[in-house]
């Protein structure tokens, strides 16, 4: 791992390769889109923490003008592999290399639990937001669901809907909605990450294994679970879910 907050190297390429197809990256982003669709207008949007790349890259085939930061040099080179140019800066010193009331949609899809301060985070966020502008936010949930997984991808914190309404509502947005999702695989998940740590304690040299690795059973499982996605995605359109292993904030600039 770089610095405290990052996410471990090697797991970028993987991100790169994975995330065009797994189950798991294409609800996330299929939800994101759901939301944007709904309530904005394609315009001009920022990408914090833009990773490799590939929301900015349907964006731009849905419209939208892109732009994205992202604080490693590796993400910025994958990015560049999508045909994708983002800037490079450190999101925790608390400057976006942007102009004031610009964006129409700011994103920051897993990025809060990266940074040491949260709150000011969100805050420069609403610098680089138009007023009426929009901002989407999803991060890790419940704090005592902090795992190995947690520090390979270099996270700081889980967070409870409750928190994410406070904070977004300290930085001055109006919340629009706040609530959970992957609710269906929140036993699943606690129970394969508590055997994975037994099984790392047992033998303490053996480097933790990535969470998203392809195997057999995901082969098997994957069309269950994009069915079962696709079914929250039906009652996410309506309604927030009281649980999950993920949470989503979306707020609008006043």
């Amino acid at each position: 791992m770089g610095h405290p907050g990052a996410m471990r190297q090697d797991l970028y390429a993987e991100l790169y390769e994975v995330e065009n197809s797994h189950w798991w990256h294409a609800h996330k982003r299929a939800v994101a889109h759901d939301i944007i669709r709904r309530w904005t207008q394609p315009g001009l949007v920022l990408d914090v923490g833009a990773g490799t790349g590939r929301m900015l890259a349907e964006l731009r085939g849905l419209g939208w003008q892109v732009a994205g930061v992202d604080g490693e040099a590796e993400a910025a080179a994958f990015c560049r592999r999508r045909g994708v140019a983002i800037a490079l800066a450190d999101l925790g010193a608390g400057q976006l290399p942007f102009a004031s009331v610009r964006f129409d949609l700011v994103l920051a899809l897993d990025v809060l639990e990266h940074l040491t301060d949260d709150s000011a985070a969100l805050k420069e966020m609403g610098r680089v937001t138009r007023p009426g502008g929009i901002i989407l936010v999803s991060v890790p949930a419940y704090r005592r669901l902090y795992s190995y997984w947690d520090e390979m991808l270099g996270h700081f914190r889980r967070y409870t809907a409750g928190e994410m309404r406070a904070l977004l509502s300290e930085a001055g947005y109006r919340v629009l909605r706040c609530g959970y999702y992957f609710s269906y695989i929140l036993a699943p998940a606690v129970a394969v990450r508590l055997l994975k740590v037994r099984a790392g304690r047992r033998r303490p040299a053996a480097p933790m294994v990535s969470d998203f690795q392809t195997r057999p059973l995901h082969r098997l499982t994957s069309p269950v679970l994009r069915g079962l996605s696709a079914m929250e995605r039906v009652i996410l359109r309506r309604a927030c879910l009281p649980f999950g292993l993920s949470l989503l904030g979306l707020a609008k600039k006043e």
